[in-house]
């Protein structure tokens, strides 16, 4: 059971572009409540009478949510995006980066 609290700031800048360019950034404090052991329970195909249990590392129970994005209209019904997503928490992290295109019909 994991819980987010933070802030989301969005705005628009004129760039001489035919649209605005629509910024979004968002900043958070994660906390996990539940059990963070995640032990995973498997068995192999030639043997499935024998089950085997593994425990990874525990993730941290605090950590911190990022965001930022960027978007604008190039044509009719036609725009362009990136957006990056990361969760920082100890050693561990996640980082995602996203750019496409979105056309709309």
């Amino acid at each position: 059971l994991r819980s987010v609290i933070g802030a989301q700031l969005g705005g628009s800048m004129d760039l001489g572009w035919r649209e605005k360019l629509l910024m979004q950034l968002r900043l958070g404090w994660s906390h996990e409540y539940a059990d963070v052991a995640r032990p995973v329970t498997a068995t192999l195909a030639g043997a499935p009478a024998m089950p085997f249990t593994t425990f990874g590392v525990a993730p941290q129970r605090d950590g911190v949510v990022l965001g930022l994005s960027a978007n604008t209209a190039i044509a009719e019904a036609t725009s362009i995006y990136l957006r990056y997503e990361g969760n920082i928490s100890g050693q561990d992290s996640a980082h995602a980066l996203t750019a496409g295109v979105r056309m709309t019909w």
